[in-house]
């Protein structure tokens, strides 16, 4: 990795209490230190501007959260920045696709919609190689199910709201990572208008008080309705990484010591089954997802994410998903609850 120069403004030193937050997260990622800024987007381009200079190259897998593909496409070439995509699937692709000005790998894993989950083996590998960092999104698992420094990552990125603050009260992001990348990245911080709003700061610290009771529930009660759903016959397909019919269940055996609360399934009378059922819910809320990531309806829906709450959307297909297919984040309800609330509305 590129020894960052720091400038470390000092009013932009954490209170004790921010402190105490900060040094929290990183203990949760096993890291050195962490930072909170003021979305898990804030947390992204932050990253890149750390850790990235004009003319370097960077590879990024094809699985990624639209908007983030967005920034990837649009705003770092505009920056000087080269930007190629890798297939997660072909182990060799990301060797094929080094340059001789690449400095920065980025993963995404637990995939947000489609579940997938990379092997970070291949990308760790190159990395490592090469000199070059890490950096993996690590939003959909939490540090609960997967802490990817443990496999090779050298800087940690998260959306906060979802699963770390846990009640979608406020918007924050997150980086875990060496003191002096987290140092040089408080200064981009602030001189990009990234610093997370106080209310957030508490938001997270009580949200941290519950992490691993909530999530541990979601991850079982979401496997029960992943098998309950996996034998209905309205059901197609289910994609839950804790399902062996998973693609990469072998790898999420491997990395993840939980499968998460998010599952896809596909329902067999296509996307008009798939809103019918959603107008018949009761127990569980709706939640829209707009077809094009340049709308505020995928940070909406993103934020209905990992809360205590379990939601469900209609996937569009632009996200890589099939026709009729149902996203569901479990929450904090009871798995019986659930089921009998999805049962009868497929009757």
């Amino acid at each position: 990795m590129r020894s960052p120069n720091v400038t470390l403004v000092p009013d932009l030193l954490p209170s004790a209490d921010e402190a105490s937050l900060l040094a929290q997260l990183a203990q949760l990622e096993r890291a050195d230190a962490a930072l909170v800024l003021a979305s898990g987007m804030a947390a992204v381009a932050c990253t890149m501007m750390t850790l990235l200079r004009p003319g370097d190259h960077m590879l990024a897998t094809t699985w990624l959260r639209p908007h983030t593909r967005l920034f990837f496409e649009q705003e770092l070439p505009a920056l000087g920045v080269s930007v190629s995509f890798v297939d997660p699937t072909e182990t060799r692709g990301w060797r094929r696709a080094v340059t001789r000005t690449t400095r920065l790998l980025y993963v995404e894993s637990p995939v947000g919609p489609t579940t997938r989950v990379v092997d970070l083996r291949p990308p760790r590998t190159l990395a490592h190689e090469l000199g070059v960092a890490l950096v993996v999104d690590s939003t959909f698992a939490s540090p609960v199910n997967f802490r990817p420094m443990d496999f090779g990552a050298d800087v940690v990125l998260h959306s906060a709201s979802p699963f770390l603050d846990g009640h979608r009260d406020e918007l924050a992001g997150v980086v875990c990572g060496t003191d002096g990348v987290i140092d040089e990245m408080r200064t981009k911080m602030q001189l990009w208008g990234a610093l997370p709003h106080p209310q957030a700061l508490a938001s997270l610290a009580r949200g941290l008080k519950t992490l691993t009771a909530r999530v541990a529930q979601q991850n079982a009660t979401a496997r029960a309705v992943a098998e309950w759903a996996s034998h209905h016959g309205a059901v197609s397909t289910v994609m839950y990484p804790g399902l062996t019919s998973h693609p990469d269940h072998a790898i999420a055996a491997e990395c993840l010591t939980g499968f998460g609360s998010v599952l896809t399934m596909q329902l067999s009378g296509g996307r008009e089954a798939a809103h019918r059922m959603l107008e018949r819910l009761h127990h569980v809320t709706r939640c829209e997802i707009g077809e094009s990531p340049r709308t505020s309806a995928v940070e909406a829906a993103a934020a209905q994410l990992g809360g205590v709450d379990s939601t469900a959307s209609v996937l569009p297909t632009n996200l890589g998903a099939p026709d009729g297919s149902i996203r569901l984040h479990i929450g904090l309800e009871d798995a019986s609850t659930l089921i009998g609330d999805l049962t009868q509305a497929m009757e």
